[in-house]
């Protein structure tokens, strides 16, 4: 997305100047085609002269990788970002629920925004973006870029993730592994809005915890106070310390998991 002289690592796409494309005959407004001579003097690599490579620009400013499309009535297919490729030609709902299923797959996040507009955001920072479509023509018409989410280092963290206490409750790493999944858990990190859930019942004293973790799945496993400490949601929102939280074994903590599963469908 929008990654203009940098497309020098995308191989897909480049044609040679003067060999007809893919898109030759339809009408896409804002199509364009990056200059693989400006590109090789750009990088300082060859490889890219005399191509060619297809853009589309949005009435925003953003641009978009296009590719190909499977039908010719699609009239191409916008690269948003990381495997998140949408078809220009397509009604709101349609896009919709083919994000959805690449969402599911990649843990990307897909709402509706009124009756024309999609909200699609990735891993990284900049990839939050209002999609708008024509619904009478059908047809993708915008991209836009919400704010990008802040740096951890922006925003002050009110509350630590460990005190001194817990810290001193916490066993080393392997210490429990006897006590198996009786192992009293001492802590619960959680995030405000989407559900996920850390639960450590070991520390190495610097960085890594074990314990449970509510999340795409149940599982155990280790993972991260500095991770922790920098994560910043969907709502721009930090990882919490349940401060409320009484130490419970590893085992209830995953059978009242599993049972709100069940119980959620």
């Amino acid at each position: 997305m929008g990654r203009g002289l940098v497309l020098v690592c995308d191989y897909m796409g480049w044609v040679e100047k003067g060999q007809p494309t893919w898109f030759d005959d339809k009408e896409i407004s804002g199509l364009y085609f990056l200059d693989g001579d400006v590109v090789a003097e750009y990088v300082g690599k060859d490889w890219t002269r005399g191509q060619k490579y297809p853009l589309i620009v949005f009435p925003s400013g953003v641009e978009c990788d296009l590719w190909e499309g499977s039908h010719p009535e699609s009239l191409g297919v916008v690269h948003l970002f990381g495997e998140l490729d949408l078809p220009l030609r397509s009604s709101r709902d349609e896009a919709y629920d083919l994000a959805i299923e690449i969402a599911e797959a990649c843990g990307y996040s897909v709402s509706k925004i009124g009756v024309s507009g999609l909200e699609v955001q990735g891993h990284d920072r900049d990839e939050h973006l209002h999609v708008v479509f024509d619904e009478e023509a059908g047809i993708m018409v915008d991209v836009e870029k919400f704010p990008a989410r802040p740096e951890p280092a922006q925003i002050p963290r009110t509350m630590p993730l460990l005190t001194k206490e817990i810290r001193q409750q916490l066993p080393k790493l392997y210490e429990n592994e006897e006590l198996g999944l009786e192992a009293p858990v001492h802590v619960k990190f959680f995030t405000p809005d989407s559900g996920w859930t850390w639960y450590a019942s070991e520390f190495d004293g610097e960085d890594v915890f074990f314990g449970l973790v509510s999340g795409f799945d149940i599982e155990y496993g280790n993972f991260s106070l500095k991770e922790l400490q920098e994560a910043i949601d969907l709502l721009g929102l930090q990882i919490e310390r349940d401060v409320h939280f009484e130490p419970k074994p590893l085992r209830e903590l995953e059978a009242w998991h599993r049972k709100q599963r069940e119980d959620n469908g």
